[in-house]
């Protein structure tokens, strides 16, 4: 006989908890009233020690180093397109007062149009480009400075000594019982004191906010000079600016001291202004060669210390020859290089294709004058040979005549 399943019941739906007006409050908070154990301690120190290799806190620095690369290769391609459309406008005006016109042509107004607004919106990325290149530096300022802020934390924690144990307030009235109403004043005059007396404990969210104000405060009392024109980051993007804005008479970047007026403020244009006031600027001598190896750069790599530019491989080996850290190879120059202080000169990596495009439309038309003369006597050639062969036998005629005498 087949055996009846007893079905169970359709089990009845939990109440629904209300959410809204029933929503407990989380209390304030309060700081710790004893510091931290020595297990904790430890456990802290090492959280601090685990950051210095946490991967978020690469990937945080790598994308910082690109913003830093993209910006400064974003500031010189716009201002190269500038200046290419200002040299192009340039040679409208120089061909019609050649050819003696004053009148302009459709053409060329339609360009002078294009130049005066893209100067307009060029000046308004550049400015974009080195504030948020300004922005990264602080950034990187504040990343670096995470570090000292959390080994502070870790000493302020650690400094903390373990207190005793606070009496209850019974045993402590029944020690001090009053025998007058003036008693009771002194005994609560007591035991404010002893409060005093004691330390107060800072807990670890008191302490990680304290030294970052420390450390913001350090920030902000460092000039525009200290913070951007001296760093890493901020000498690249002013001499790939500067390099974009005069390719072809090779001003000298201005020293970082003018970067910055007296507020704080960038400085754009300071070679203009300076041969505006009349001051002689003196030409850069750029040396295409790399001064260690004599050889034309093909990887140029400058460094951090001083101005001087070498070929990747070359210094690189001198560097390493040396044990890893070397003076410079310049004669007059004392800096100490290491591997850390190079990088790639983007800004000499500009000026050789500069250079290689001038050579390459240098030979094209060297090779059109040449085509244009063998179009002129195309028989030339033929001409000379033939009287060298007349020459020949004329002069193998004479050798026979002698030999036969």
């Amino acid at each position: 006989m087949p055996r009846l399943l007893q079905r169970s019941r359709p089990s009845e739906p939990a109440p629904a908890t209300s959410v809204g007006s029933d929503d407990v409050s989380l209390p304030e908070y309060e700081p710790p009233a004893f510091p931290m154990n020595d297990e904790n301690k430890a456990k802290l120190e090492r959280l601090v020690a685990a950051q210095r290799n946490d991967s978020d806190a690469r990937q945080y620095e790598k994308h910082l180093n690109e913003c830093s690369k993209n910006l400064i290769k974003a500031v010189g391609s716009i201002n190269d397109l500038l200046f290419q459309r200002r040299r192009q406008l340039a040679r409208y005006v120089e061909k019609r007062r050649s050819e003696g016109v004053d009148d302009k042509s459709e053409a060329e107004r339609e360009l002078e149009e294009y130049v005066a607004e893209l100067e307009a919106t060029i000046s308004t990325l550049t400015d974009k480009s080195e504030q948020a290149l300004r922005r990264v530096i602080d950034c990187r300022a504040e990343f670096e400075d995470t570090k000292t802020v959390l080994e502070s934390v870790v000493v302020t924690i650690k400094a903390q000594q373990p207190r005793p144990e606070p009496k209850p307030k019974k045993e402590r009235r029944q020690q001090r019982r009053p025998a007058n109403d003036d008693d009771d004043d002194d005994d609560d005059d007591e035991e404010v004191e002893e409060a005093e007396d004691v330390p107060p404990v800072v807990g670890v969210i008191d302490a990680l906010r304290t030294a970052r104000k420390v450390k913001m405060i350090e920030y902000s009392r460092l000039s525009a000079y200290d913070k951007y024109a001296v760093h890493n980051d901020y000498i690249p993007f002013k001499r790939t600016w500067h390099d974009a804005m005069h390719p072809d008479n090779e001003i000298p970047l201005p020293d970082p001291s003018t970067w910055f007026d007296e507020d704080g403020n960038p400085v754009k244009n300071v070679a203009d202004i300076q041969e505006d006031d009349d001051l002689v600027v003196e030409r850069e001598i750029v040396d295409l060669k790399c001064p260690l190896s004599l050889q034309a750069f093909k990887t140029p790599f400058s460094n951090h210390k001083c101005k001087h530019t070498f070929e990747k491989d070359a210094i690189m080996s001198f560097i390493r020859s040396s044990g890893g850290k070397a003076q410079c190879p310049v004669p007059g120059c004392s800096k100490d290089l290491t591997i850390t202080d190079l990088y790639p000169d983007e800004v000499m990596l500009r000026k050789m294709k500069r250079v290689a495009e001038a050579s390459r439309r240098n030979a094209d038309a060297t090779s059109d004058v040449e085509e244009e003369e063998e179009e002129d006597d195309p028989d030339a050639s033929i001409v000379i040979g033939r009287t060298n062969n007349i020459k020949r036998e004329r002069n193998n005629r004479r050798v026979e005549d002698i030999e036969e005498d």
